[in-house]
């Protein structure tokens, strides 16, 4: 059998939802499940080696360190314990009985053009693919070259159009079977170890939020591919803050979403990964931040949301000079 391990972390009052994770894993083909207990409200431990003797190895963190180290230690101890293949999920994100197998399926079909140390392949999960569900065009999925956290000018008559009766995206036909993708979560994402050799862990200084997005790209930009498996279902157990599914546009998600701290650091990390590996022109892209600002400004007037819209001002302009690490105003 090959050694697949999967990775997660798990933080707060969650055990109800990693066990149905655990559970969710416990039949296929996987060896081990890793836990990063990344600052828990409960004795995840104790807990969790008892009820899953030999099935789960729980690697304990002195408090919550945020998702770029928790993932970061999660990985490197799936390597020291001998995984040649490693499965990241959230404690949340619960697959279906055959999503492994399908993802095996693409990715040992795709090795006859890419390396293993150049390709994941990434499970399909509906609420947070949502324009891939919808069957929006799959050149529309990948951010375009010089946007803004994903805003862009020239999508702005497409985004009119969509949210019109008649350019509406409605789920019709069926799913391409891969979809290739810039970058991607860290849920769901099923690579060989010879990946983390290649690129590298995920970085610490993110903290939290666009950590994945920053360690996926490196995939891309090193030649390699990732590809969505739409045949490889994961279900969500529990919604994100500001799935698209909650707020009908980014800028009310980024001004209403629960927590600062969410805000700041998702704003901040996202702009900086804009700087790496999305701008290409300065001038297209000023143009592009000057819009989404202006934009962000105005609905933050409307829905008397001005406090959270400074907060995400000095989040870009951290971003945009790189300024990451943990922020002490704003504490996980």
């Amino acid at each position: 059998m090959t050694e697949s391990i999967v990775v997660t972390v798990t933080y707060g009052k969650r055990e109800h939802l990693l066990r149905q994770v655990l559970d969710g894993v416990r039949n296929s083909d996987v060896s081990m499940v890793v836990v990063v207990d990344n600052g828990a409200a409960w004795p995840v431990k104790a807990g969790l080696t008892v009820a899953y003797p030999d099935f789960v190895h729980v690697v304990e963190m002195v408090e919550n360190t945020g998702s770029a180290m928790g993932y970061s230690t999660g990985i490197q101890r799936a390597l020291e314990l001998g995984a040649e293949y490693i499965w990241l999920l959230d404690d949340d994100n619960r697959p279906r009985s055959d999503a492994l197998q399908k993802l095996f399926e693409v990715y040992n079909s795709e090795l006859m053009n890419t390396p293993r140390d150049q390709l994941a392949v990434l499970a399909f999960r509906p609420e947070h693919q949502a324009d891939v569900a919808m069957g929006v065009a799959t050149h529309r999925i990948n951010p375009r070259a010089n946007s803004f956290r994903g805003f862009h000018v020239l999508d702005i008559p497409y985004k009119i159009w969509r949210r019109t009766r008649w350019g509406r995206p409605q789920a019709c036909g069926i799913l391409p079977a891969t979809i290739a993708l810039d970058t991607a979560p860290y849920s769901g994402l099923l690579f060989h170890r010879g990946l983390i050799q290649s690129i590298g862990l995920p970085n610490h200084d993110f903290v939290l939020y666009a950590d994945d997005n920053e360690f996926t790209y490196r995939i891309v930009t090193n030649g390699g591919r990732i590809l969505l498996v739409t045949a490889a279902l994961i279900d969500d157990l529990e919604s994100s803050w500001n799935v698209k599914k909650r707020f009908s546009n980014g800028f009310l998600g980024n001004l209403k979403g629960a927590g600062d701290f969410r805000a700041y650091y998702g704003m901040r990390n996202g702009v900086y990964v804009d700087t790496l590996y999305i701008k290409k022109n300065g001038f297209v892209f000023w143009v592009n931040r000057y819009v989404y600002m202006s934009l962000l400004f105005l609905f933050s007037v409307m829905l008397r949301k001005t406090e959270r819209y400074r907060l995400l001002r000095d989040a870009v302009d951290d971003g945009l000079s790189g300024k990451l690490g943990l922020n002490k105003k704003y504490q996980l």
